[in-house]
């Protein structure tokens, strides 16, 4: 999510490699699109590009544009893409966080890309300094450049990390005829331990508390 022109489909199209659309105009993004990319851990997931908030949307577009933000209200993780090279970010950030929360998605869990590092003059000791006030006053904040990579391997490395302190603890013994559910936990879990039984494969690891209730015959009793 975020403001329009923030960078997001550059974005989405760095961390995946995807050829999505990236146009410096209002609402190039009318539809979402999703990609998947993997993590550092090996762990695959799907980033969905959404269309960028505005300040004052016209209230004959409202309905519509909420129409494209459903992906947002399903997400384990948000991804807010902030252009730090903006005068007026803070303004932007706030427009953002008040359409979340028409939306009900202000309690889930955000990730801060502050986009176009590039942009700014680390030379300056004031950008310098605005740029570390940005980085402590939002939540997992980290600085990258879509356009450079710079800071990419950091921002996955920060995703892995949040989507990992979201996860349960799981412990399961899965007989060798549910291989499905061996892949599905490769899939959508962390894995931590993997070990080959008589009885069948036991995985140790990290699963979305969503997901977790399809282990619940395998088990590992404490």
């Amino acid at each position: 999510v975020g403001y329009t022109n923030a960078g997001k489909s550059t974005l989405l199209n760095a961390l995946s490699l995807a050829d999505v659309l990236a146009a410096n105009q209002l609402f190039a993004t009318l539809d979402p699109t999703t990609r998947r990319t993997e993590l550092p851990s090996g762990h695959q997931i799907m980033l969905t590009d959404t269309v960028g908030f505005i300040q004052k949307l016209p209230t004959m577009l409202v309905a519509a544009f909420r129409a494209t933000l459903e992906e947002v209200t399903e997400a384990n993780v948000l991804l807010h893409v902030v252009d730090l090279s903006h005068p007026n970010m803070d303004e932007q950030v706030g427009a953002v966080e008040e359409v979340l929360e028409e939306l009900e998605a202000g309690h889930k869990t955000v990730i801060t890309a502050l986009n176009k590092v590039d942009r700014i003059d680390l030379t300056d000791p004031a950008e310098n300094e605005r740029l570390a006030e940005a980085l402590a006053a939002y939540p997992n904040a980290v600085a990258v450049s879509a356009q450079s990579g710079d800071g990419l391997d950091a921002l996955r490395t920060m995703i892995d990390d949040v989507l990992y302190a979201q996860m349960a603890p799981i412990d399961v013994l899965i007989p060798y005829a549910h291989g499905e559910l061996v892949s599905f936990f490769h899939q959508y879990g962390f894995v931590e331990r993997e070990e080959h039984t008589a009885e069948g494969t036991h995985l140790s690891g990290r699963m979305p508390v969503q997901l977790a209730g399809r282990f619940a015959d395998y088990w590992v009793q404490p």
